[in-house]
């Protein structure tokens, strides 16, 4: 592997076994901290933003399950280590498959130091989403190079990649949202073609390149043949937070976090298309100090004209009301929206600044 992706230096990272009962808590213990909030309140955000449905401790619950269902080992950049589960033999091959790829992780962080840049970008999910997914393209692209021995032509690889594609596309795990399943497949599917679309045009200094600089959000994936510019909307534009509240979270949504909201309340192709007007967003959910179950949301987004702003815009005036139903349950939420040329901003159950006390005469 060292050879294959050209690291110098010593490279033999440990490895830890553990038992299949244990690795639930090892999971837990990985989402807990690669998540910018605790997983239930992180939960409970979805939930509110309409992106699933279901109480929050029994979705994690599921989600656990589900997660540790599907690993079979990972590599974790805190301690420069391979952890591996304890499973009943398989095949050599297959097992020399799965390692490829969890090394391949190690080889990104001994080289990109990539896997620590993920956990450093918990603050924007989109962000995140992106870089994983070209982390999570290439330790496939060498996964399927190593189990041909390097003999894969550029046809080959491309029949490999549908043929993922279309195992992932299959993909289910009852009792967990599609939006999880979706997130889950995203960085494998799309990362891929991303990462197979360097390879092709440049080899592996091409590949590298998108590993040393990973696109900033999942736009760049999913509009390969585009020129955009970096999209960004600063926190300092968003609306404080108001007194007698607090911040739950401030995040990104990006174009696929959009593209999968709208895709809740019409067709994906449609929801695709509206979504794909996104030039940058930011988010703030809040929630009051006295009343914890009442929250409110402040939203502002960039769109790349003022026409696609206005067809966004409208979709989201739509949806939104039924996706966002339990922000501040039983109360209704009252929406603000606001607009200006190829941007808007919708406020939906955001107090209103209270009044200023005149101040009596000296």
């Amino acid at each position: 592997m060292a050879q294959l992706r050209n690291v110098r230096g010593r490279f033999s990272p440990p490895c830890r076994v553990v038992s299949v009962d244990a690795l639930r808590g090892e999971l837990e213990r990985k989402v807990r901290r690669d998540l910018p909030i605790a997983p239930e309140l992180y939960l409970e955000t979805l939930l509110r933003m309409g992106f699933v449905e279901g109480e929050p401790r029994e979705l994690y619950r599921h989600l656990l399950a589900f997660y540790t269902s599907q690993v079979l080992g990972f590599y974790e950049p805190d301690g420069d280590e391979m952890v591996i589960v304890a499973q009943p033999a398989t095949a050599a091959k297959e097992s020399s498959i799965v390692w490829a790829h969890e090394l391949e992780h190690a080889v990104q962080e001994h080289r990109f130091h990539l896997p620590s840049q993920l956990l450093a970008m918990r603050g924007d999910s989109d962000r995140q989403r992106a870089a994983s997914a070209i982390a999570e393209g290439e330790a496939m692209l060498v996964m399927l190079l190593v189990s041909n021995e390097g003999a894969l032509d550029a046809e080959s690889l491309e029949i490999e990649q549908e043929a993922l594609a279309e195992q992932a596309a299959e993909l289910t795990a009852p009792g967990v949202p599609d939006f999880f399943v979706q997130d889950l497949v995203f960085p494998y599917a799309t990362g891929l073609a991303t990462v197979m679309r360097a390879y092709e045009a440049g080899s592996w200094p091409a590949v590298d390149r998108l590993l040393a600089h990973p696109p900033a959000d999942t736009a760049v994936l999913l509009h390969p043949d585009e020129s955009r510019d970096a999209p960004t909307v600063p926190a300092s534009e968003m609306p404080p937070v108001p007194p007698g509240w607090e911040e739950v979270i401030t995040d990104v949504v990006g174009e696929w976090g959009l593209s999968f909201l709208l895709g809740r309340r019409m067709p994906h192709d449609q929801a695709a298309v509206l979504a794909s007007a996104w030039d940058g967003d930011r988010l703030r959910l809040v929630r009051a100090t006295r009343r914890p179950e009442q929250w409110a949301l402040a939203w502002r987004i960039s769109c790349r004209s003022e026409a696609q702003r206005q067809a966004l815009e409208g979709a989201l005036e739509r949806s939104l009301p039924s996706l966002t139903s339990r922000l501040a349950p039983p109360c209704p939420v009252e929406f603000a929206w606001t607009a200006t040329g190829r941007g808007f901003e919708v406020r939906a159950g955001w107090p209103s600044p209270s009044p200023q006390r005149p101040t009596p005469p000296s």
